[in-house]
């Protein structure tokens, strides 16, 4: 049974893939101002992600993790 935290953990790794996905295609629109503020959210919710969650991660979550920032 997941706890609480599993759960919210779970939720927050979804929402940073949604919005690296969002962000992604924001490159290909080339919208400089969307791909700004997509990379703000996109760090502020991997900030909010616990070290239990964390070890949820692949490696192409901790790709979108490294990724060098816009501004």
């Amino acid at each position: 049974m997941k706890t609480e935290t599993d759960e919210r953990g779970t939720e927050l790794l979804a929402l940073a893939r949604l919005v690296a996905f969002a962000l992604e295609s924001a490159k290909s629109l080339d919208t400089e101002v969307v791909e700004f503020c997509l990379d703000k959210a996109l760090r502020a919710v991997l900030d909010e992600i616990d070290e239990p969650a964390r070890m949820m991660l692949t490696a192409k979550d901790i790709t979108l993790m490294n990724r060098s920032p816009i501004c």
